[in-house]
């Protein structure tokens, strides 16, 4: 039943990506897609949500994996603003459709980025729940800050900074 629901969870973040950050896709097949924030963007507020869908999340999914996706974004948010309380790009979601995983989907999606942050002269955040996405992003320069477990929860998560360039 959690595979069923993923989609609606995956819709409304890309929603919320596209509305309120900068979204980027391998090509119009979308093979790949990767949501990014300036530091000017993407607070998540309840408003924002409301107009990317949450309404709609709640009714499809039901209140209970509402409730659990909401107190993951609340700690998420929480250890995010403690680790990079400073000016930084926030890599919010990159996912490639698995057929296209290993053929540099993910690069495609990265690197330009990482680039333009880096003549920005910011530091970049993420998190990721998947400890094999771990050793990835440590291929671009990013290093694991925190890892621990959502609260109430068996989720386990990477915090990773990557420091500013030049």
């Amino acid at each position: 039943m959690r595979k069923s629901k993923l989609h609606y969870i995956s819709d409304f973040l890309v929603s919320y990506g596209v509305l309120y950050g900068q979204s980027y896709a391998t090509s119009p097949s979308l093979e790949g897609v990767a949501l990014w924030f300036s530091p000017q963007q993407g607070e998540l507020t309840l408003w924002r949500m409301i107009r990317c869908g949450v309404l709609a999340l709640y009714f499809n999914v039901g209140r209970k994996v509402v409730s659990r996706v909401n107190s993951f974004f609340d700690y998420s948010d929480k250890v995010h603003h403690r680790l990079a309380p400073f000016p930084h790009w926030y890599l919010g979601l990159i996912g490639v459709d698995p057929e296209f995983q290993g053929r540099g989907y993910a690069s495609a999606l990265i690197k330009p980025m990482l680039a333009q942050i880096d003549k920005e002269h910011l530091p970049c955040y993420l998190e990721t729940a998947n400890e094999k996405n771990v050793p990835v992003y440590e291929h671009y320069g990013f290093e694991v800050v925190e890892s621990g477990t959502i609260p109430s929860s068996s989720v386990n998560y990477w915090a990773m900074l990557r420091a500013k360039r030049g």
